[in-house]
């Protein structure tokens, strides 16, 4: 493997400063440089200087995908379990994992029942396999075969409408089918039609497995750890590939202070990135890191990598860093002020910090900025999930920086990840640290209480207002919090609901559909408000008078709506 680290100079005219960024580069892949224990279905030995997904005679492509069942009889087996298509890809060949079609005592008219399985992408299959109930994989053939398929035909094709016929079997008396096709065909869809059904005995099938040629649809590569000689600010990832159509590649990194990953390494990247020249949210400075490729088909070929590269910066922007909030336990949904701190440990040959970004999960306000407990001038850039503070002087020597912050914090961990950046390392921001209690980090604001409603604080402002064009009050702002829609605590912010906003007259008609989608808990105020413009679905605007705006919440036991009047005048 040459794994090569190499010297990036960039100069910037206007300044006369020449920056310097290292990197490691792989550009051949042996069974040294991987980790064996975070890698499959990749091949690196087949075309030498490349990693390629492997191919896969002996891998079932019909696993974990999607399946249903059509059942022709108007009696269905009375247990719903045994009539989820799902157990018959999911790799388990025993009780409960089954699904039952009837006997024509039990359901006559059952004949023509059939199953579809999707493989979620076009792959060239040549070989099904069905296992009745009572069979698996090395277990004993010579078990009754009452419960067996008796006779079936094997449908495939690229859609479910224009299917061909593959194989059929007239009668049959394997409890396990193995039926080879007299070629390869490149299908998505499988359909296999139950042509016969026994008179007493209910057909049982534990597994259905599809085989085939080419490549399979999903690997990964993992690195070795690899050794930037210390402790350095990692910067972005890049890399060359042979990427066809409806291929994939993403990658993703860790980073930590010991050659071995253990627990203060940093989970992988949050993100992975599909598209180079992307930086990913490691742990920083750190001196170890380690990265895993993906590589995905939906089609019949391979991506297949040349190269990949790292870049990093050996100078750093500070030493170490230590971010907290204060106070972390907050009232869900109750405006606060908070103090949020970093710690900024600075070394002599330290780029100087000229901003601090702190990203925000729900909008805030910024109070104040602090140095050393000394109030400082500084200009500041608030956004609705960020603010991007400029201190007036730059920060060059250990300090310890305080941000006055006021907020409504309405998810159950709501983090607020920092980075400082530099002019001298433009390209390359260092993200900050901050400790870890009870895998609860130190700049997370943890919520109490749960929400009386879904809805919260519900304002539309102006009102009324006047969308008459000229520039003043021409569109009404609507805001509201939309609270914990589910539990446990640990899906908070994850699940979604259905959530409406729509304008009525007063007679009840539909005037303006203004959202209309899945969302989870969530702060729509500020910038991530709704504005309605006083115009209907059509784009004209309405005549001047009142209208009802609604906000509906599809939640679990019932849907939740609050109701606002908002008047338009000319």
């Amino acid at each position: 493997m040459k794994n090569s680290v190499h010297i990036l100079f960039t100069i910037l005219l206007t300044t006369g400063i020449v920056f310097s960024q290292s990197s490691i580069r792989d550009t051949t892949w042996n069974d040294n440089s991987v980790d064996s224990t975070l890698t499959s279905a990749i091949d690196w030995k087949s075309e030498p200087g490349k990693l390629l997904l492997q191919t896969g005679e002996n891998e079932n492509l019909a696993r974990n995908k999607y399946a249903y069942i059509v059942y022709k009889s108007r009696n269905l087996p009375p247990d719903t379990a045994v009539r989820n298509a799902l157990k018959l890809i999911d790799g388990k060949f025993f009780s409960p994992s089954y699904v039952q079609i009837l006997s024509l005592n039990a359901g006559p008219g059952g004949e023509g029942t059939y199953i579809v399985i999707d493989l979620q992408a076009v792959r060239a299959v040549n070989r099904v396999r069905i296992w009745q109930l009572g069979f698996y994989p090395g277990g004993p053939t010579n078990i009754p075969t009452n419960l067996r398929i008796r006779a079936y035909t094997i449908y495939g094709g690229l859609d479910t409408l224009s299917m061909e016929k593959l194989i059929q079997v007239p009668e049959n008396t394997l409890g396990v089918t193995d039926d080879y096709f007299d070629r390869v065909v490149e299908i998505r869809f499988l359909k296999i039609t139950v042509d016969v059904i026994d008179q007493v005995q209910s057909t049982v099938i534990s597994e259905i497995e599809v085989f085939g040629k080419g490549y399979l649809p999903e690997g990964y590569f993992t690195s070795k750890v690899k050794d930037a000689g210390q402790p350095v600010n990692w910067s972005k990832i890049r890399w060359r590939a042979e990427q066809p159509e409806g291929t994939q590649i993403s990658v993703r990194m860790r980073t930590g202070n010991t050659p071995k990953p253990d627990s203060t390494w940093s989970d992988w990247s949050e993100d992975s990135t599909s598209v180079p020249d992307v930086q990913l949210p490691v742990y920083e400075p750190r001196r170890y890191m380690q990265y895993q490729v993906r590589l995905g088909t939906l089609t019949l070929q391979t991506p297949k990598l040349d190269e990949i590269e790292i870049l990093y910066d050996k100078t750093l922007i500070a030493q170490s860093t230590d971010a907290s909030i204060s106070p972390q336990y907050s009232p869900i949904l109750q405006e606060n002020n908070f103090t949020y701190t970093i710690n900024i440990q600075k070394g002599a040959s330290d780029y100087p910090v000229d901003t601090i970004t702190i990203f925000t999960p729900t909008p805030s306000q910024l109070l104040g900025v602090s140095l050393n407990g000394t109030p400082v001038q500084y200009s500041a850039t608030i956004l609705a999930n960020k603010i991007v503070i400029i201190p007036q002087n730059p920060i060059t020597t250990t300090t310890l920086f305080e941000a006055k912050l006021k907020c409504t914090p309405f998810m159950g961990v709501n983090r607020f990840v920092s980075y400082l950046h530099s002019t001298q390392s433009a390209d390359n921001p260092q993200r900050v640290d901050t400790k870890k209690s009870g895998n609860i980090e130190s700049w997370s604001i943890i919520t109490t209480g749960v929400p009386p409603k879904l809805i919260i604080d519900f304002k539309v402002e102006p009102n009324p207002f006047t969308p008459n064009g000229d520039g003043v009050n021409d569109q009404t702002t609507l805001s509201f919090f939309l609270a914990n829609i589910a539990e446990p605590k640990n899906l908070v912010g994850n699940e979604v609901r259905k959530l409406k906003l729509l304008v009525y007259d007063l007679q009840g008609r539909l005037i303006r559909e203004i959202y209309n989608s899945e969302s989870g808990a969530a702060a729509f105020i500020a910038q991530n408000a709704f504005v309605w413009d006083g115009k209907d679905q059509s784009g004209k605007t309405v005549r001047p008078g009142p209208y009802l705006v609604q906000v509906v919440v599809e939640a679990d036991v019932k849907t939740e709506q609050v109701v606002k009047v908002v008047t338009v005048v000319y």
